[in-house]
């Protein structure tokens, strides 16, 4: 359980990271709307548009990154599973 959890974190860590990078890596906070200037055809003015787009800001990385610290953090509250030794004292690969 203790390695799932940590290579399960890892995943999430490389996922939220290329999410962010690649969605248009924001240094403010999450917007759901970007503006964009466009020329009135008639009267040559510029007016300001807001279209709808999703772009993952710092909040979304940090957000993302403390849940799988968390992930990666609650693997040591779990028990390592024992190794298995033969009679000797060494440990072995077969069960016995």
């Amino acid at each position: 359980m203790r390695t799932k959890l940590r290579v399960f974190a890892l995943i999430l860590t490389l996922i939220i990271l290329a999410f962010w990078f690649f969605g248009g890596p924001n240094l403010g906070w999450t917007k759901t709307s970007v503006a964009h200037k466009e020329k009135d055809p008639v009267t040559e003015l510029e007016k300001i548009v807001y279209e709808k787009q999703f772009v993952p800001g710092m909040d979304f990385l940090f957000g993302g990154l403390a849940f799988a610290a968390v992930l990666s953090a609650s693997s040591f509250f779990f028990k390592k599973k024992p190794a298995l030794t033969n009679e000797h004292g060494r440990e072995c690969s077969c069960p016995h």
